[in-house]
């Protein structure tokens, strides 16, 4: 589970830049829909660690 954590992480960090990269660049509307797209899967990573669905090595 560490491992699905770690892979939502990184598509989130990921997508981050790009929507801030994208929103700077003058694409605010394109830029704000990657942003929110990428913190969909930083609440799917935070809701595993919150309700402890990762193993217990």
């Amino acid at each position: 589970m560490r491992l699905l954590r770690n892979i939502l992480n990184t598509i989130f960090i990921i997508g981050a830049l790009i929507g801030m990269y994208l929103y700077y660049k003058g694409n605010t509307d394109t830029g704000t829909i990657v942003i929110i797209v990428a913190m969909a899967f930083k609440f799917i990573e935070v809701v595993i660690r919150l309700l402890k669905l990762e193993d217990k090595h």
